[in-house]
């Protein structure tokens, strides 16, 4: 845009996105065949065979310096075929041949010689200036062993399938990497439907504009889906994400540093079998916000919130984050074994108590339950707080009259909860009978209580041990403990 005229626009929808190029400048790096990166990333194959093509001077610090060793690293690195790793990121490329058009005839025949004994298992043509999807099909066409294709930061037009395309160079393909190339939801779903990818298990789409909401009916078609990373997509709620409720491989998702603010949709999103999100850097503002991750992630076990708002929204985030998540095992890279878990839910229910306290209603109390959705689940598991017992007998006491219903025994406590592991242990002393022929002692003024049988009942836990039983009994009738025989 200048002047009021838009002259062309971008894929791109940042203000600065578009720049300049002078025509005259003596400076611009001039596209390139694939062939011809190669050759110079890792030398010809006439290398391998005993040549050496390196015979540049180097020079370090005004002294020029021999190369030791690096003519066995050429020839290795020649040898095409005993690569598995190539990478050509960043060199130009924009196509396979400087002319394919004039090739055509042979073209058939030169790729399957240039592709000839290659075991490339991963490729990376990142940072290039390929302009269309039929170059990278070209590429790839006859790498039959290729499982990993990293593509990022290229802008292409991805195109429907042409009539007749072979769709067979991603057939194996396990890993592809679209970061940072302006493509948008529907144009993952035509490279996705027109081009297949039926063992594709990890996908980085990071880096693009996917905050727009997608076609009704999108859907990926990718089976095997179970890593997908999201990072900077300029995700403000997970509405976008509704073609990923029907990938039910998908297990583990990465939203790292998107302006989320909320995790609830409406409709509800639901991920049936993701069971690790990352959402370190977003902008959830409080501990609050995780209260639709239970229902939207149901499966969810693995949990990362670093460098969040809600981190700092409370003292203690880490317990109520595990209170608040049931099925969490891992929280952020740290595991949670069974007993913190239990502290975190026994602190969540001793922090959400005084609200409870201070509800005059029982609609108060309805909201406070809405607000804490694991409450009752709590509540069920280790036992209700005894002050909010209390308070309801109390407040049932004062709207009925007293029937013999409240002198019965109370129920016993909820299973794997603290009060489940007392016991009750009813101890009974008779003070001894002094013998006839016992030495006088000094006389001492009778106690009429230590002289009849005493009794006492306690709830104690069912792993105390002998001594801290000596122990008790010994404070309760006033006896030396080590003298004590039970």
């Amino acid at each position: 845009m200048y002047a009021g005229n838009r002259y062309f626009a971008c894929w791109s929808k940042e203000p600065t996105a578009a720049s300049f190029i002078r025509p005259d400048s003596k400076h611009i790096d001039n596209a390139r065949p694939l062939l011809s990166a190669l050759i110079d990333k890792y030398g010809s194959k006439n290398m391998s065979k005993g040549g050496n093509e390196r015979s540049s001077t180097i020079v370090i610090s005004g002294k020029e310096v021999d190369e030791v060793g690096f003519d066995v690293i050429s020839r290795r690195q020649a040898a095409w075929s005993a690569l598995t790793i190539v990478s050509l990121d960043g060199l130009r490329i924009r196509n396979l041949y400087a002319n394919p058009l004039s090739i055509q005839q042979n073209y058939e025949e030169e790729l399957r010689a240039l592709y000839s004994g290659l075991k490339w298992e991963e490729l990376d043509l990142s940072r290039n200036l390929f302009a269309d999807w039929d170059e990278i099909t070209r590429i790839c066409r006859y790498l039959k062993d290729l499982k990993v294709l990293k593509l990022n930061g290229n802008r292409f037009r991805i195109t429907p399938l042409s009539q007749g395309e072979s769709i067979q160079p991603f057939e194996q393909l396990a890993e592809l990497s679209l970061a940072n190339c302006a493509v948008g939801w529907d144009n993952i779903r035509t490279l996705c439907i027109q081009r297949r990818f039926p063992n594709l298990q990890s996908v980085c789409l990071a880096f693009n504009p996917l905050n727009e909401l997608p076609s009704p009916f999108l859907d990926l078609q990718l089976p095997n889906l179970t890593i997908l990373d999201l990072t900077s997509c300029n995700l403000s709620t997970l509405q976008p994400l509704s073609p990923l409720t029907h990938l039910l491989s998908l297990s583990t998702l990465n939203l790292r540093s998107n302006p989320l603010t909320t995790l609830n949709t409406r409709p509800p999103l639901i991920f049936p079998h993701l069971r690790a999100i990352d959402l370190t850097s977003t902008d959830l503002p409080a501990l609050s916000s995780l209260i639709p991750i239970p229902t939207t992630f149901p499966e969810l076990s693995s949990l990362k919130t670093s460098h969040a708002p809600l981190t700092t929204s409370h003292p203690s985030p880490r317990l109520i984050t595990i209170a608040r998540v049931p099925g969490l095992t891992m929280l952020n890279n740290t595991p949670i074994p069974p007993h913190e878990r239990q502290n975190a839910e026994l602190y969540y229910l001793s922090a959400i108590t005084p609200l409870f306290l201070a509800a005059k209603t029982n609609e108060e109390e309805k909201e406070i339950v809405k607000d804490h959705p694991q409450w009752k689940h709590l509540c069920e598991k280790h036992g209700e707080p005894e002050s909010i017992t209390q308070k309801r007998n109390a407040r049932s006491a004062t709207s009925r009259p007293e029937s013999d219903e409240d002198n019965k025994e109370t129920k016993p406590y909820p299973p794997h909860s603290l009060g489940a592991n007392l016991i009750t242990i009813t101890f009974h002393y008779h003070p001894p009978i002094s013998a006839p022929d016992a030495p006088p002692q000094a006389p001492q003024a009778k106690d009429p209580k230590r002289q009849q049988p005493q009794q006492h009942i306690r709830s104690i836990p069912n792993q105390t041990d002998i001594y801290r039983l000596k122990a008790l009994v010994g404070r309760l009738y006033a006896l030396p403990s080590l003298e004590i025989k039970l």
